[in-house]
């Protein structure tokens, strides 16, 4: 019995240690999309990004050896996924090139506010006045980070908030694509990431110098090892425990934004909008834990 204990803590420790491993790594892969994209278009680093992730990718594939892994039952759902997905990566590389990145993760994290209000009018799903209550006060949190200073660029801030957009129909079409196979969702994600873009480089592309070839390469490397470390995380402890670890990225983010960017941060504004949008992400998170138990005892 003590045993059993021990494993369950080694898993919850794994699972909380793989969640801020992931977060700081999505923060590594900003920090190198923001230095290119003054002199990249957001597409050419999400093509690059994505090239870079698909070796990764495939090892893992061949190495399981999987019947089937590149099937689908749902072909339509799944494009629709890959596609919401490349344009969401490209509006986050944009809105990381005008923001600071702490004021652009902060905006990213309103993708679950967003998503109850896309149940509602999209699946009809029935959201009660708690999680509306969340929602008014999550982009109560956005607009105090867009608006005191007014030195926020406006067109980052549109495409922040297009970025959690496609964030929140992502989950929404996850919810359709739980039984498929994660690794071949993220596959043709990844796929699609080359294809798309590539459609676009000869209108966008630059020749990347040898020192910006090895930052592509941190980019995509960074990337998809956050991926791995947050799909482990999920493996290894419940979504209640591991989805709040996300805002471990806030700390990341603002030590680059201090340490290689040298911005002067409004810590005031940053501070009350981050806590409004995150207490409001936790407690629509809380409100779908206790949902969910209410339906396993009704059952």
């Amino acid at each position: 019995m003590q045993q059993e204990d021990d494993n369950r803590a080694d898993n919850l420790i794994l699972a909380i240690a793989c969640a801020i491993a992931a977060h700081f790594m999505f923060g590594i892969m900003g920090l190198g999309a923001k230095y290119l994209s003054s002199e990249y278009h957001a597409i050419e680093i999400a093509f690059y990004r994505n090239v870079v992730a698909i070796g990764p990718m495939l090892l893992i594939m061949m190495l399981q050896k999987r019947a089937g892994q590149f099937k689908t039952k749902k072909p339509l759902l799944l494009l629709a996924r890959c596609l919401t997905g490349v344009v969401g990566l490209i509006v986050t590389f944009e809105a990381l090139k005008h923001l600071p990145m702490s004021y652009a993760v902060v905006l990213f994290f309103t993708s679950t506010i967003i998503t109850p209000i896309i149940a509602f009018f999209v699946l009809r799903e029935n959201v009660g006045i708690h999680r509306w209550s969340a929602v008014i006060i999550g982009m109560c949190g956005v607009f105090i980070i867009s608006q005191p200073s007014g030195e926020i660029s406006q067109f980052g801030l549109f495409m922040a908030l297009a970025a959690a957009l496609s964030h929140a129909l992502i989950y929404i079409m996850l919810r359709g694509l739980k039984s498929e196979s994660p690794i071949t969702v993220t596959f043709y994600f990844v796929l699609a990431g080359i294809i798309g873009p590539a459609i676009f480089l000869p209108w966008v592309a630059e020749v990347p110098t040898t020192q910006d070839f090895w930052i592509f390469v941190v980019v995509g490397l960074s990337g998809a090892f956050a991926q791995v470390l947050l799909a482990t995380a999920y493996k290894n402890g419940q979504a209640s425990l591991v989805t709040p670890f996300a805002y471990s990225a806030l700390i990341w983010t603002v030590l680059l934004d201090i340490f290689f960017w040298g911005y002067d941060l409004d810590f005031l504004s940053v501070s009350i909008g981050a806590t409004l949008i995150m207490a409001a992400q936790l407690y629509i998170i809380h409100r779908e834990y206790v949902g969910k138990n209410k339906r396993l005892e009704n059952e």
